[in-house]
Order: C-alpha cells, then sequence, then structure tokens
C-alpha cells in the first residue's frame, strides 16, 4: 500500500532495511533504493514515495540537501534519517526540516519497527482524512449549487431551510473547527462562482479569511449565513423585477410545450407581451443562459428520462422532446452529453 524509499551506499544496510520493511506488516509492501541523494530525488520526482529512510553522509547529494530538497518542492513524504552517534549535530540539523524521526547506526529491528509502525499510523491518518475532504469537497459542490438556484432565485425561505440542514451535517460529522472553518470556506467559494457564472459578472468578496479567525463553531456558520445574505442582497439589488417575474412565467411555459417542434423565443415573447429583444435580454439576465440553451438543455435532460425506459426507443424519444429530425437530435445529445442516445443505452446496460 505504502512505498519506501532507502538512500544509503552502503549495499548491507540496504539489504537489511528491505528484509525487514517488507515483512514488517504495516503496509510496505514497495521498496526503492538508492546510492545518494541526487539519485534518490529523481526517484521521488518518479515515483512518490510515501516514506524516505536517507542516511546524512552520501557523496554527490548527502542527505541534508536531500531533505532540504524536499521541502522546497513541498513534496508529500514522510522522512526518516539514519544517523551515526557520531553524527548527532547533522541530525538535529535535520529534526529543523520536519523530519519524522532517525534511526541509529546500527539498526536495531525493535527500533525500525517503533519508527514504521508509527509512520504507517500517520499515513493511515493522513489517507482518511484526504477521502473525507474528498467527501466534503463534493458535498460542497452539490449543496452550492443548491444553493446559487435558491439565491438566484430570490428565494429567502428555501435558502433558510437549506442553511440549517447544511449547518446540521457540518455539526453532526465533525466538532473540529478548524474543519467548519474550510467547509464553509469552500461552500461559500462554490457558491460565488456559480452566481458569476449565472450573472456573467463578479459577485462582491467579502474578507474570506475572517473564516479562520473565529473560534466559535456558531459564529462561523453565522458568518457563513450573512456572506450568503450577502449575495442575496446584491442579486435583488441588481436585478430588473419585472423582467425576471415575466421570464420565471416563460420557464413554466416551456415546460409545458418543450415538445412542440416550433417552439420559439418569438412565440414566447408573444405570449408574454414583451419584445423579442428584451425577452432574450431578461432571459439571459434571470437564467444565466439564453433561451436556446435552457430549450436544448431541458430537452435532452427530458430525452435521457425517456432512454432510461427499456420501452421508449430511441428515435420515439426523440419525437417526443420536439426533434422529427432524428440525425439532429443524435448530434445534439453527442454535443450535450459526450455520447449518442445509443452508447447512453449501452451505458446503462439496456442495449
Amino acid at each position: 500500500m505504502y512505498k519506501v524509499l532507502i538512500v544509503d551506499d552502503e549495499y548491507l544496510i540496504k539489504k537489511s532495511l528491505n528484509k525487514l520493511i517488507t515483512e514488517s506488516g504495516y503496509g510496505f509492501t514497495t521498496v526503492l533504493e538508492a546510492e545518494d541523494g541526487e539519485e534518490a530525488l529523481e526517484l521521488v520526482l518518479q515515483m512518490s514515495p510515501d516514506l524516505i529512510i536517507t542516511d546524512i553522509n552520501m557523496p554527490v547529494m548527502d542527505g541534508l540537501e536531500l531533505i532540504r530538497e524536499c521541502k522546497v518542492r513541498q513534496l508529500m513524504c514522510e522522512i526518516v534519517i539514519l544517523s551515526g552517534y557520531n553524527e548527532f549535530e547533522y541530525a538535529r540539523q535535520a529534526l529543523r526540516y520536519e523530519v519524522k524521526d532517525y534511526l541509529l547506526k546500527p539498526i536495531r529491528p525493535e527500533q525500525l519497527d517503533n519508527v514504521l509502525r508509527i509512520v504507517s499510523s500517520k499515513l493511515n491518518l493522513k489517507q482518511k482524512t484526504l477521502s473525507m475532504r474528498s467527501d466534503w469537497l463534493w458535498y460542497c459542490k452539490t449543496t452550492g449549487s443548491r444553493l446559487a438556484g435558491l439565491i438566484w432565485d430570490l428565494d429567502e425561505k428555501q435558502v433558510k431551510m437549506e442553511l440549517e440542514d447544511t449547518s446540521s451535517k457540518f455539526m453532526e460529522q465533525s466538532t473540529d473547527v478548524g474543519l467548519l472553518q474550510q467547509l464553509c470556506f469552500e461552500l461559500l467559494t462554490f457558491i460565488r462562482k456559480e452566481l458569476e457564472h449565472r450573472s456573467g459578472r463578479e459577485m462582491p468578496i467579502s474578507d474570506l479569511t475572517a473564516f479562520y479567525t473565529i473560534t466559535e463553531p456558531s459564529g462561523t456558520l453565522g458568518l457563513l449565513e450573512a456572506n450568503i445574505m450577502g449575495l442575496m442582497q446584491d442579486i435583488q439589488a441588481n436585478r430588473n423585477h419585472g423582467a425576471f417575474h415575466h421570464i420565471k412565467h416563460a420557464a413554466a411555459y416551456i415546460e409545458q410545450h418543450y415538445m412542440e417542434e416550433e417552439l420559439s423565443l418569438q412565440s414566447i415573447a408573444e405570449q408574454l407581451n414583451m419584445s423579442l429583444s428584451y425577452a432574450s435580454q431578461s432571459f439571459k439576465e434571470a437564467l444565466g443562459v439564453t433561451f436556446v440553451q435552457y430549450l436544448i438543455g431541458l430537452r435532452m435532460e427530458k430525452a435521457k428520462d425517456l432512454l432510461n425506459n427499456s420501452n421508449c426507443k430511441t428515435y420515439e424519444a426523440a419525437h417526443a422532446v420536439g426533434y422529427s429530425d432524428y440525425p439532429h437530435f443524435t448530434r445534439t445529445f453527442k454535443k450535450y452529453f459526450g455520447c449518442s442516445p445509443r452508447e447512453y443505452r449501452k451505458r446503462i446496460g439496456l442495449d
């Protein structure tokens, strides 16, 4: 599971370490070897070992230079040094670079076993933390997208309900204030990016570093809510409310008539007693996309839902969402989803 790099110019030491490490049972399955620091640095850059065990005194590039290079390049690996009794001053210098531990020569198996156990525990924790962070980032991204939509619709009641659910989830999963600060920061970042995409302009930037100065969870969550309410106020101040109201009706009309092939912005503008140019501009401002983009997106999502039904033929799905020209439907579907309707059916196991 974990890779180890042994750096030493003495063959017997490398051989002994190799045997002890592979038989340790702490998950170090791959052992790499290097003669000196220069060769080791090349291997580190190529193979990204999890643990480096390096001698201090070596030709070409010594252990301290290797450690320094790893830290300068911000390489994410644990480092243990090999040191003789007469090299304590070098070992002390190495510890300044946050070296995890040091092994005295001649190496005693129980000493190495203890070091490997400690490093393995730290690597396991790091792996778990990275996995947890990945899950949380995905949660922040999906929740941020959902909140951005509610903010864009100026739905204050739903925004506050979503925030309550999010706050409860954050608090249930972790009491770590540092993690909570990071999650709130990430969530707000996703929301701002989504709103900027919809509005086509930069959203006001608050002092996001403030998340890292508050020590109480309630204060951090309160700051998140204050920032989100501020974004909503900004959108409200910059929006043409009359146009937005009309376009919400237009979206509802499209939802009911998307299957009509002749549906156009002109026909919708007539339904709402708006000029074509005003309808086009208002549509983009209110929904963040053009009328054509919105209609295609809606039709493609409806088509995908139909294709999930094994009883529905692909040409039937095309007709059902307003496409009499099947090749045109196929091209549009592939451009939107990255695969043709038939390829999509195969992916979900229906063809």
